[in-house]
């Protein structure tokens, strides 16, 4: 079976230089598949980047190659890197985005992109995605070896996303990591938590969400999909990812509750 190229950027939809990165994997390997992830990041927005490339990459075949560009320092001194999986590749900046979804899945190595034989032949000091990073993807999706692109990292940068916390009048502090094309609101509260959470309110089951935003308190009933509720009403449920999210039944729930990805908010859960 292939190995299927990923394409996570901040270019844009349309961008010419997705484009041009495609032209380049196809030259190299044209039976290379190669899927949009998005390119719609928040322009050089690292944190956004590494946290949907967590909670996507699972979704791919075994042995699909991610390959990242978001890259605020390119052309610097950060360094070009490649990473093996216990399932996937990763490949791009060492600037903390490949670091948790590779870390979820298992580190195994980890590789200085330094051979300019699997390079372009002219680099740009601002194109690195298209003159290294997709060279290095569509090569590694024909079947060349990690350990052909350069010498072995002991360690690459970290990045790792806040956990939620109490406060001392009982609430649960957490994040919006995410607000998607929706406007619904995704936390970083993961459900694997809930059990342990309903233990520590002493409840039986969780039926309503008190969301304190801005010295603002709303209670939102607790659901498995949007539609429970009225149109136009508010609600909270954990979504595919398996996280916390809050949302309005055919509405936008950041115009809601006045909120950006970045912002804090406090919960609690009731009967």
């Amino acid at each position: 079976m292939g190995r299927p190229i990923v394409l996570l950027t901040d270019f844009g939809e349309g961008s010419i230089f997705v484009g041009e990165m495609k032209g380049v994997i196809l030259k190299i390997n044209p039976n290379a598949k190669i899927i949009d992830l998005t390119n719609n990041i928040r322009p050089q927005d690292v944190l956004q980047a590494a946290f949907l490339l967590k909670y996507s990459y699972r979704y791919f075949p075994k042995n699909t190659i991610f390959l990242c560009v978001v890259d605020p320092e390119v052309g610097s001194g950060r360094k070009p890197i490649a990473v093996k999986s216990r399932n996937y590749y990763f490949i791009g900046p060492d600037n903390g985005l490949i670091y948790p979804a590779a870390l979820s899945d298992g580190i195994r190595m980890m590789v200085l992109l330094e051979n300019k034989e699997y390079f372009l032949e002219k680099v740009s000091y601002t194109f690195q995605g298209r003159d290294i990073f997709a060279p290095v993807a569509a090569y590694i999706s024909k079947g060349v070896s990690l350990k052909n692109f350069g010498s072995t990292l002991s360690s690459i940068k970290e990045l790792v996303f806040e956990e939620p916390m109490f406060d001392q009048s009982g609430y649960l502090v957490c994040k919006v990591m995410y607000i998607d094309s929706f406007g619904n609101a995704v936390t970083n509260l993961e459900e694997s938590k809930l059990p342990s959470l309903i233990s520590d309110y002493n409840l039986t089951k969780v039926s309503e969400v008190c969301v304190l935003v801005n010295k603002k308190l709303y209670k939102v009933k607790m659901v498995k999909y949007y539609c429970e509720v009225e149109e136009g009403s508010p609600l909270a449920l954990f979504n595919s990812f398996g996280l916390l999210e809050l949302s309005i039944n055919k509405g936008c729930a950041s115009e809601y509750f006045s909120l950006s990805e970045g912002d804090v908010i406090k919960i609690r859960f009731c009967e």
